[in-house]
């Protein structure tokens, strides 16, 4: 195992772990999902997917927020809630376009699969925020994204990652199980 693939196994362990958090509503979760990210910003940088760079410099920044934000909330007062359809029809439009946009920019460098990992950002970004704010459409974001992802890792021989996707992608449907039950809990 040279010393990429060690960081990017030491990425996998930090992230799974937020998104079990995360699932949890803890807000513990969001330092493992700083530092499972700051890991992996190396291991994409150094394979050249420079959209998902950015993807987990971003997701690092949010981490950090995300632990703050969710530390000012009130249980009580800070609850999953439902997207409005249009809502949730703005959010894939613009995953869209900016992915194509961000696709375009890195089609300039030396970037490995521009539209595809630029794509996968750009959508990654709108999840991160929905689940930020508790948004119960998030899970269904990253249910695409992960499953997405897979591919998207497997193909650079990333297989740490790769795998790291299938169990995200176990974990977000647990998610997306576990808050739909706090949704109909909280309505009664």
């Amino acid at each position: 195992m040279n010393f990429t693939q060690a960081v990017e196994v030491l990425s996998v362990c930090f992230n799974i772990a937020f998104i079990i958090l995360l699932t949890k509503e803890l807000k513990v979760c969001w330092i493992f999902g700083t530092i499972g990210s700051l890991l992996a910003t190396y291991v994409f940088y150094s394979t050249g997917y420079f959209s998902e760079t950015i993807l987990y410099l971003f997701y690092s920044v949010v981490g950090i927020y995300g632990y703050i934000y969710w530390d000012k909330k009130n249980k009580t007062e800070f609850k999953i809630s439902r997207a409005k359809p249009v809502q949730l029809l703005i959010w894939i439009i613009s995953g869209v376009v900016a992915g194509l946009g961000l696709g375009y920019l890195m089609s300039h460098t030396e970037a490995s699969k521009p539209y595809y990992d630029a794509m996968s950002t750009s959508f990654g970004i709108i999840a991160t925020f929905l689940e930020l704010y508790k948004y119960f459409a998030a899970w269904s974001f990253w249910i695409c994204i992960n499953a997405y992802t897979i591919w998207l890792y497997g193909i650079k021989e990333l297989n740490f990652l790769a795998f790291q996707m299938i169990v995200f992608t176990i974990l977000s449907i647990y998610g997306l199980i576990t808050w739909n039950k706090r949704l109909k809990m909280s309505a009664v």
